[in-house]
């Protein structure tokens, strides 16, 4: 079953990083990847979410906002697994992590 891991943050978290910080924050999630793909998860995808450009001048940084910054789907034998590795994610102080079913439409 494939779950969607979606990851919530304040966006304003992101641009307060220094560069050190943010090659932390991406090793530590290469490490979570190397780590599922070592225990047999299949990942069938990975993303930081680029910042949508219609919402240019909204105030989407507001204190207490957590925006959808990132995203793993990964395929696991129930929902306990996803929720296990959701919660090995790694994250900002603040932030939560998401886990959805991804429901496809029914093979033709």
């Amino acid at each position: 079953m494939e779950y969607a891991l979606l990851v919530f943050g304040q966006e304003t978290d992101w641009d307060a990083m220094t560069p050190a910080e943010r090659e932390e924050r991406f090793t530590a999630n290469r490490a979570f990847g190397r780590e599922l793909a070592e225990a047999g998860v299949r990942i069938v995808y990975g993303a930081k979410l680029a910042r949508p450009t219609a919402a240019e001048g909204e105030d989407r940084a507001a204190p207490g906002i957590l925006e959808l910054g990132g995203l793993w789907i990964v395929d696991v034998t129930s929902e306990e697994e996803a929720l296990h590795w959701a919660a090995k994610l790694p994250v900002s102080p603040g932030a939560r992590v998401e886990t959805r079913l991804c429901n496809r439409p029914p093979a033709r």
